[in-house]
C-alpha cells in the first residue's frame, strides 16, 4: 500500500496529535511507501513556524521518518485541472491532490473541502 500525506497530516504526526485517527496511524505503519509532497514543505516555510516548531525542523523530521518525496511532475500539474474549484481557491491543495491522483496513491487528509469531492482515492485522516 502506498499513501501520500497532506500537510495537515504531516503536521499532526510531528505534533503527535490525537486528531490523527487510529486507523490512519495503522495504515501509515503498515504502508509499503509513505510519501510527502515538497509543496507541504513550501507551506510550512510560508508560515515559518508551525505549532511552535520551525519549518526546517519539521522538514528534517519528515525525512528522518523515512517518508519519500513525491516529485511534482508535469503530468500531475496537468491532472490538477480536474480539481477546478480547489485550483481557484487553494492551488496547493489542488496540486497535492493531483500528485496523488496522477501517481495512483491514496491521499490522506482532514481537509473537508477535499473530502467532500467524493474521490475514491481520498481518505479521511481523522479516522
Amino acid at each position: 500500500m502506498k499513501l501520500l500525506l497532506d500537510t495537515n497530516v504531516l503536521t499532526w504526526i510531528h505534533q503527535n496529535s490525537i486528531r490523527l485517527g487510529k486507523r490512519t496511524r495503522q495504515r501509515i505503519q503498515d504502508a509499503h511507501s509513505v510519501y510527502f509532497s515538497p509543496l507541504s514543505f513550501f507551506e510550512w516555510l510560508q508560515k515559518d513556524k508551525v505549532g511552535g516548531v520551525k519549518a526546517a525542523a519539521f522538514i528534517a523530521a519528515t525525512r528522518e521518518l523515512g517518508f519519500i518525496e513525491l516529485p511534482l511532475s508535469a503530468g500531475a500539474v496537468q491532472e490538477a485541472t480536474r480539481f477546478g474549484t480547489l485550483r481557484n481557491r487553494d492551488p496547493f491543495d489542488a496540486l497535492i491532490l493531483a500528485q496523488a491522483s496522477y501517481s495512483e496513491i491514496d491521499f490522506y487528509t482532514s481537509d473537508q473541502r477535499i473530502l467532500d469531492l467524493g474521490l475514491a482515492f481520498v481518505r479521511d485522516s481523522s479516522l
